[in-house]
């Protein structure tokens, strides 16, 4: 397994991580989150659905029962919470069915349930710096951590091709002058659309 770690200054941060890391995921995979209470598992984890199509909104701590399963317009996610089981036999007494290709798990306080992961399960632990800062590491197959670290690597500005941290403030513009540039070039009329806008352009899904 290969680490990768980042930092993440708001719940908001925390679950763009958890979403960009589900839009690697191609089902079938177990992702274990780890971390004391209150160290946003279950934000991790709505991150994670919206990821994978699923309605975040839905997604809160699963302390009252054992799985929930949220379905995806990619792919489902089945949020576990391993806190309760008195001993790891009891995950597959569960209903939870771990490799199903039509779904991802998240399992919450993973470790109560180690020995019934498999041997590639995506591990998330997060560690409560401050308030609102999360440390966060993942530790994943080589391959998959190196996709991940491409996904959240720098971009160029929009206006002037400065590199744009993944979690900036003003992403996808490196500072907040080039932020208002755009906006003036708007203001401006200097983007323009490229063909006249049709009805179906109007209409509502």
């Amino acid at each position: 397994m290969t680490q990768f770690e980042i930092t993440t200054q708001s719940h908001a941060h925390t679950e763009e991580v958890a979403a960009m890391l589900a839009t690697l995921l191609s089902g079938g995979e177990t992702i274990a989150l780890r971390g004391d209470l209150g160290a946003g598992k279950t934000c991790f984890a709505r991150g994670l659905a919206s990821g994978l199509g699923c309605d975040d909104r839905q997604v809160s701590s699963p302390t009252f029962i054992v799985l929930q399963r949220y379905r995806g317009a990619r792919i489902d996610l089945v949020h576990v919470d391993a806190y309760r089981l008195s001993n790891p036999e009891q995950l597959r007494d569960s209903g939870l069915e771990l490799g199903a290709h039509d779904s991802v798990a998240a399992i919450e306080w993973a470790e109560r349930v180690e020995s019934e992961l498999p041997a590639d399960t995506i591990t998330v632990s997060l560690l409560a710096t401050s308030a609102s800062e999360r440390a966060i590491t993942i530790s994943a197959p080589a391959e998959f951590v190196q996709r991940l670290a491409a996904s959240m690597s720098p971009r160029p500005c929009a206006i002037c091709k400065a590199p744009v941290e993944f979690l900036g403030q003003t992403k996808p513009f490196c500072s907040k002058r080039c932020r208002d540039v755009d906006l003036g070039r708007w203001i401006d009329g200097r983007y323009q659309i490229s063909r006249p806008i049709e009805q179906t352009d109007l209409d509502e899904d």
